[in-house]
């Protein structure tokens, strides 16, 4: 039995972007709103920290842009392809999207402060730290609260609608029975990080090879990101040759990553990311809703997953404000969320997997010729046209005028 009871209007499971940008949202708006993190902070390691020209558009659209650029983060305005020594393609973010003419590098534990900030201001916020989702409670067909373990006690949190932005692996998709319509993988990233030179350019770089293809992105304040790009569970085989596979892996590499290669003792400097894509069949049941990656998951390829995510939640944001106010929790009104985002994020990862498929995946007896058929395309107004649909908004998110204009 639970040693004690709390009543929220909403109840949010997961304290990443999505999660925390919604329970701003949603407390602005007067819903007495709580959002469970099961960390006890939030510094750890996270992947998705490039913050493309969309999520710009949108924390414009949504009043919270200037307060977040008041945070540590580096503005990237370049991203170039390569092929050995051979520039194939050099693009300038404000050619691509003059209305947000930069990617932001925000690392992950400074965004999600910076969010916290701002709902320690607000009195219908709160946050528990340390608060692990157990199960939904569920009544008569509608979910009506989470069991949650906060700090090794039972806790039974009653709210009108329960959300899981809990990510990849949803509590909250588990426990609810929700169903994935479709999901892949096909590869990983490897992260590491190294040093920055001085001088280095504030560009997102991509390599292709015959081999191996690696991303290098600079990273707030003074790193290099890197990120080896490999089919799925090749982490694994390379612990069971050894290091001195992935060390040989490396010194074939750009010359930067070199001397990393040769102090490189372990696997421990190591995170992997699986790139799995997946989208689950209905995002909504009676008093419950999923938003952002537990509803649908990005590849990395274009580093929109927590761009697209939190579109989803600020969309979210403005259902559940009219459903708690037309008393309406069926799964029929919150399911608005999904016909609002659901062909966008189809789409995203359509143009994701046709990236990957195209440009990393390429059948090994035509590897070769894809950097060369990638340079034509540049010179195209098509890949321009690509790139602009996948890292901008073509129009501002459709929510009501009064989350356009909150006064944070």
């Amino acid at each position: 039995m639970p040693n004690s009871t709390r009543e929220v209007d909403v109840c949010i499971v997961g304290g990443g972007p999505a999660g925390m940008v919604l329970g701003l949202l949603l407390a602005q708006q007067g819903m007495k709103t709580l959002v469970l993190e099961r960390h006890r902070n939030f510094d750890r390691e996270f992947r998705g920290e490039v913050l493309m020209p969309r999520f710009v558009q949108m924390f414009r659209q949504i009043g919270l842009f200037d307060f977040l650029e008041k945070y540590p983060h580096l503005k990237l305005n370049n991203l170039e392809i390569i092929f050995k020594n051979w520039h194939l393609a050099k693009f300038q973010i404000a050619k691509i999207a003059p209305e947000a003419p930069f990617a932001l590098w925000m690392p992950q534990p400074i965004l999600l402060g910076a969010l916290y900030d701002k709902g320690k201001t607000l009195p219908n916020f709160d946050l528990w730290f340390n608060a692990s989702a157990q199960d939904l409670i569920e009544e008569n067909g509608t979910v009506t609260g989470v069991q949650v373990e906060l700090n090794g006690k039972m806790v039974e949190v009653r709210s009108r609608i329960t959300v899981g932005t809990d990510g990849r692996a949803s509590m909250v998709r588990r426990a609810g029975g929700f169903e994935t319509e479709s999901e892949s993988h096909n590869f990983d990233v490897m992260w590491f990080a190294i040093p920055r030179p001085e001088g280095y350019e504030q560009t997102v770089r991509a390599f292709l090879s015959t081999g191996i293809n690696y991303l290098i992105l600079p990273k707030y304040p003074d790193l290099l990101q890197c990120g080896l790009i490999v089919p799925k569970g090749e982490m694994i085989r390379f612990k069971e040759k050894g290091i001195e596979s992935l060390r040989k892996a490396l010194f074939k590499a750009y010359a930067i990553l070199h001397p990393f290669a040769a102090e490189l003792k372990d696997f421990s400097h190591f995170n992997v990311l699986q790139a799995r894509m997946s989208f689950v069949k209905r995002w909504a049941k009676n008093g419950c809703l999923l938003v952002g990656d537990s509803a649908h998951t990005c590849s990395p390829a274009g580093a929109i997953g927590v761009s697209v995510a939190v579109g989803s939640a600020i969309v979210a944001a403005d259902v559940i404000r009219k459903a708690l106010k037309a008393n309406d929790v069926s799964a029929e009104f919150l399911d608005q969320v999904q016909r609002i985002r659901g062909m966008e994020v189809r789409e995203i990862q359509k143009m994701q997997k046709e990236v990957t498929d195209g440009l990393i995946f390429a059948p090994r007896a035509y590897k070769w010729l894809v950097p060369f058929l990638f340079y034509l395309f540049a010179k195209t107004p098509l890949l321009r046209q690509f790139q602009r649909k996948l890292l901008v908004m073509k129009e501002p998110l459709p929510i009501d005028q009064s989350l356009q204009s909150l006064h944070f």
